[in-house]
């Protein structure tokens, strides 16, 4: 479900369900968030690089996972929204080290939340980054639409939002989605260099730099999470959302 590797001063961590194309479970968002904790408390590990599992980064939320959640109620599902997947996004950013996401496939819904929410996004030439939330009447449950407003400007978060647009990974990285775009086969050598370049600078500066960055956006952020802890529990309790998911439930 997870796999994690040391390379040199780098802490792989890799989405493994390449079967549902490494949907999120709330198992494996709690999983990731330990395993971002414990990297970030090593002083061998000096950058993260998050990736997926062939042949996506990740398709998003786990349907089956969260409508088995919804059946709980409302306050069940703010619960695990906040409690679970918020942890993770709050983790990614409060690590004193740097995290980078390899994007080697498909990020959509909670995928592209969750690459947003890294440090660093480096991607592949198969990449492809949606905000595929609508499609299923929910919200960018993760804090997808604050984050993609900072990174791509309001215009264009709109559109992908809004519209459930997809981006190629040209065109990720022409709207400053995404840092840089490599080929496939090089993507995962790319990142172990900027792990590299990384580790050559004052661990502490990193980590104060990455703070200040973090502090730019934290208090809006935080009032954005809260808020959809609540706004996601009614909306994957709607019958829009179970409408859209019932081929998913056995």
């Amino acid at each position: 479900m997870l796999a994690v590797e040391q390379r040199g001063p780098v802490r792989w961590l890799r989405l493994d369900r390449p079967e549902c194309r490494n949907a999120l479970t709330v198992e494996l968002v709690t999983r990731l968030a330990d395993a971002v904790e414990e990297a970030g408390a090593d002083p061998s590990v000096r950058a993260v690089a998050l990736t997926g599992a062939p042949p996506a980064f990740c398709a998003g939320g786990d349907l089956a996972d969260l409508g088995a959640v919804a059946e709980r109620g409302a306050l069940a599902v703010s619960d695990v929204v906040y409690g679970r997947f918020h942890r993770l996004v709050r983790v990614l950013g409060e690590v004193p080290v740097p995290v980078v996401a390899a994007v080697n496939g498909a990020a959509l819904g909670a995928g592209l939340d969750l690459a947003l929410a890294c440090d660093l996004r480096v991607a592949s030439e198969q990449a492809v980054f949606a905000s595929s939330w609508i499609a299923v009447g929910l919200v960018p449950g993760m804090g997808g639409a604050h984050l993609l407003t900072r990174a791509i400007g309001s215009t264009r978060a709109s559109e992908m939002v809004l519209l459930g647009r997809q981006l190629a990974a040209d065109r990720a990285l022409d709207w400053g989605l995404v840092n840089e775009v490599v080929p496939a086969d090089g993507l995962e050598a790319r990142v172990d260099e900027l792990g590299a370049a990384l580790a050559g600078l004052s661990a502490v500066g990193l980590a104060r730099s990455k703070a200040s960055l973090r502090r730019a956006m934290a208090e809006s952020f935080a009032a954005e999470l809260a808020a959809l802890g609540a706004v996601q529990g009614s909306l994957l309790t709607g019958e829009d959302f179970r409408a859209a998911t019932a081929r998913f439930r056995r």
